[in-house]
């Protein structure tokens, strides 16, 4: 089997899973459901994730999930119930196919680099070998031929530099490494030519949803509504579009559109985590740090912390590397709190440049340089930061900083 899709469901919603399986099988598609194998995961084109009020209780179905972060796969979340499955389920099939065919657009497209540097790599080697042969028949001085040998050994890098240059290739025409991504690709660019012109509208559908919503919540060119602005959101959302799912978070938490309901909050939140979205990355791992939602685990926040910090999320940067500060939820390592506070800093996150400062000013993990922490101080405030605007009246106040 070259390439296929996992449907991931609780073994509870399988009347929920089997017609959405049986209409992708009848596509085309190649789907792998049930019992899967970290192996199988590990191969598998992307993965499915059908969310239902089973799944949350369901070990094995957050298995899966787990394991598909893991290894860095492609995931769509899609919102299950029976109302969605009378409704919408021709449209969550519809989405499920434009990422299947994303998907694979990106695999040729990684087979063809890969091909296309391994030849460049034969040609560089088999010119290296000329070189040297042609230099051992002429006589070449042993100088000569060292630096023919030379240019030979140094394939492997041009094969690297080849393999760079082919996985940038790569990430163009793919776009993204998350369906997130892919999503807001798509919108920015225009749906590939190769996709049919119900799946072109099946991607810009997700996100028109979404935009005609934003418009309603603030009030574009109306007076704001947002009960049906929320409504839309959720339309999106349960077409598995990430940005959606996470601004029905934001609904739930805040009480926008919706009675305010922590627990929906996160549920929404770790759907677009699992989706690739690294904003709801960083927040389900704060929901996680302080048990906003959830249940309060800190291994889980860094897990999570980790993961959208790893695509240069600076608020994440900046939890984590509190973590790493105080040894919550991993081995305490200030070292690694500092070089991710430096980080999340230098890109302008106003409550690392606090933490940073913090740590110079007392010493913490670097030498004591009160120059420097009245620096990060001062830009951290200038960004509005209350601490760092308070640290630095008392310091003015005890005759700290000269003007």
């Amino acid at each position: 089997m070259d390439s296929y899709v996992i449907v991931n469901y609780a073994n509870e919603s399988r009347e929920y899973a089997l017609p959405l399986i049986q209409m992708l099988e009848q596509a085309g598609v190649q789907v792998m459901h049930g019992t899967t194998s970290e192996e199988k995961i590990r191969g598998s084109l992307f993965v499915i994730h059908l969310s239902t009020s089973a799944s949350r209780a369901s070990k094995s179905y957050r298995k899966v999930m787990n394991q598909a972060v893991r290894y860095d796969k492609d995931c769509i979340v899609l919102h299950m119930d029976r109302e969605t499955m009378l409704t919408d389920t021709e449209k969550l099939l519809d989405a499920a196919l434009a990422m299947f065919k994303y998907s694979c657009m990106s695999q040729k497209a990684e087979s063809a680099a890969l091909e296309e540097a391994a030849a460049a790599a034969d040609t560089a080697t088999e010119s290296a070998e000329q070189t040297i042969v042609a230099a051992e028949e002429s006589g070449t001085e042993p100088a000569e031929q060292e630096t023919a040998q030379q240019e030979m050994e140094n394939v492997p890098a041009e094969q690297e530099t080849v393999q760079q240059e082919s996985e940038q290739a790569d990430e163009a025409a793919a776009s993204a490494d998350t369906p997130a991504k892919v999503q807001e690709t798509a919108a920015q660019t225009g749906p590939d030519p190769e996709l049919s012109e119900l799946e072109k509208r099946s991607l810009s559908e997700r996100e028109r949803l979404y935009l005609e919503g934003r418009k309603l919540l603030i009030g574009e060119g109306q007076d704001p509504d947002p009960e049906q602005a929320f409504e839309l959101f959720k339309q999106s959302a349960n077409q598995g579009y990430t940005k959606a799912q996470y601004q029905l978070c934001m609904c739930y938490d805040e009480g926008i559109g919706v009675r305010r309901n922590i627990t929906e909050a996160a549920r929404w939140c770790e759907m677009a985590a699992y989706g690739g979205y690294d904003k709801a990355q960083s927040e389900i791992g704060y929901c996680y740090e302080y048990g906003h939602g959830v249940v309060r685990d800190t291994r889980e926040a860094v897990r999570w912390y980790r993961i959208a910090a790893e695509q240069g999320n600076i608020e994440a940067k900046n939890n984590l590397a509190y973590c790493y500060q105080k040894g919550r939820g991993v081995t305490k390592n200030v070292a690694e709190a500092i070089r991710l506070y430096t980080e999340a800093a230098q890109a302008g996150h106003a409550s690392a440049q606090y933490n940073l400062g913090y740590c110079y000013w007392y010493g913490e993990g670097v030498a004591i340089d009160k120059a420097r922490a009245v620096e990060l101080f001062k830009e951290s405030a200038r960004r509005g930061n209350a601490r760092a605007d308070q640290m630095m009246k008392i310091l003015n106040q005890h005759a700290y900083i000269h003007q």
